[in-house]
This record gives structure tokens, C-alpha cells and sequence, in this order.
């Protein structure tokens, strides 16, 4: 039996329900997002802290092992860049100029706090939009899967719901089906379906994405569909208050990043 559990928010969950999961966190806007971006600019390695004098003392230990400048200082409180920090919380800034070779200290309002929630769990993913398929990939074979939404300062999110509901509906369509001959894909789909349980936030989740993405049982998604969503959800009405609706278009990304960071906390 596969379960696939969506908490909304990290005090959902409880430290039993991450005993043998893997867990995904999701930040979309903007801290998993980040994470996904720096990875694939070439980071060495990010590690989320939980506050701000954690993250600069962290930083002074590992540039006395691994020599000065090797270490960036990125994050943000309520949106905006933290004062002395090289980096803010914007994807579009994680370029490969900037950040290639080096170790990322991030600490963020919600993302980091939600990673640190999810330590226990036996894996630890971080998923956005950008990387929504390569996650799916990654956890088809799993059976206890934990996906947790960071939300924004204790209040639930649409565009985490939404980014959850695009995994469960994914894997709940394309479990295994690559151990499936062509002419029984339709059989061994149905019974893939009937081995996943999921709770009834992975269900509301999951009719969040199919109600706004599917036409005909059939998904159909596109950036420019995502990015109105995104400006119509908490996290994208904030951004566009500070001033950075273009994180929005770049979160929008669907599927064009093809890795899956594990986090180890």
C-alpha cells in the first residue's frame, strides 16, 4: 500500500507521521523554489538555518574550514533581503556566476522553518513548480510519502496547495506505470490507484490542481495559467506588494528544472 500524506502547513504533522516517509517540502514562493534555482547554478550544498545570527555564525565556522568566500549568506524576513546578507529570496538572482562552487546558508521566513519541521523523515526532497516532474519521478517509488506546505507566517497557502496537489495527482496517475507492458497501462493504472491512500488535504489538494489544470482527464498546464494563479494566491499578493511579482514568473516555470535537492538537516 502507498500513502501520500499533504500537511498544510508544517504543524499538521506529527513526528510518527514522518517514521519511514520520505517528505517533500514546498515553498513555492519562494524558498524551495531558491533552493531548486541554486542547485542547478552549481551550489555546493544549502543549508537551511532557522535565524539570522545562526546563519552569519554558521558562516564565519565553514569559511575557517573551507577558506573565505566560500560561503553565501541568503534570505529574507517578511520578503525583504536581510541586511549584510549577499543574497535575498529571489530565485532569478541564483545564477551560476554567483553561486557555483560555493555553500548557500539560506534562512527564510516559512521555507527553512518547514524543512526543520520535516527533518525526521528518512529523505529529505525540496520541490517547486520548476522541478514538479523530476519529484514525481523521484518518489514513484516510494510508499510512505509526507509532503509538507510551508505556508506564510502560520496561515495556509494556495500556491503550496496547488504545487501539492500537481504531485499527488501526477503520482497517483504514474505510479509504476514504467513496470507496466503498453497493452495493460490502462489495467495496472487502475490498480496503482487502488493500492495509493492519501488523507483528505492530498484530496483537496489533488481537486485544487485537476478543478484549474485538466480539461477532458487530461492535464493541461501552461506558465502563463500558473503565473495568474500565482498573482491571485497570499504568496503572490505579497510578492507583488514588495515590488517582486518577476519571482512569480520564474517560480511559474513548470518542469523546466530536471533535479530533486535532498536536504540534510
Amino acid at each position: 500500500m502507498i500513502s501520500i500524506n499533504v500537511y498544510p502547513l508544517p504543524s499538521y504533522a506529527q513526528d510518527e507521521d514522518l517514521t519511514d516517509s520520505v517528505a517533500v517540502v514546498i515553498d513555492v514562493l519562494r524558498a524551495t523554489t531558491v533552493i531548486v534555482s541554486a542547485f542547478a547554478g552549481g551550489v555546493k550544498d544549502v543549508i537551511p538555518v532557522l535565524d539570522i545570527e545562526q546563519a552569519r555564525q554558521q558562516k564565519e565556522l565553514l569559511e575557517k574550514k573551507y577558506g573565505k568566500g566560500s560561503v553565501l549568506l541568503g534570505g529574507e524576513r517578511k520578503g525583504i533581503p536581510i541586511a549584510g546578507f549577499d543574497l535575498g529570496n529571489s530565485p532569478q538572482h541564483f545564477t551560476s556566476e554567483k553561486i557555483a562552487d560555493k555553500i548557500l546558508i539560506l534562512t527564510t521566513t516559512n521555507g527553512t522553518v518547514a524543512l526543520h519541521a520535516a527533518k525526521k523523515a528518512r529523505n529529505l526532497y525540496v520541490a517547486g513548480l520548476v522541478n514538479a516532474q523530476a519529484v514525481v519521478e523521484r518518489l514513484k517509488n516510494e510508499n510512505k510519502i509526507a509532503i509538507f506546505c510551508a505556508g506564510t507566517d502560520g496561515e495556509i497557502t494556495e500556491e503550496d496547495l496547488l504545487l501539492a496537489g500537481c504531485l499527488v495527482s501526477r503520482l497517483s496517475r504514474n505510479f509504476r506505470q514504467d513496470q507496466c507492458q503498453n497493452q495493460y497501462q490502462n489495467q495496472c493504472r487502475n490498480q496503482c490507484r487502488n493500492q495509493c491512500q492519501w488523507n483528505h488535504h492530498a484530496e483537496t489538494a489533488k481537486q485544487l490542481w485537476e478543478n484549474r489544470f485538466f480539461i477532458d482527464n487530461n492535464e493541461s498546464v501552461s506558465e502563463s495559467g500558473l503565473i495568474e494563479f500565482l498573482y491571485q494566491s497570499r504568496g503572490g499578493k505579497n510578492l507583488i506588494m514588495l515590488g517582486l511579482e518577476a519571482d512569480i514568473a520564474v517560480a511559474a516555470k513548470i518542469d523546466s528544472i530536471d533535479l530533486v535537492p535532498e536536504i540534510h538537516l
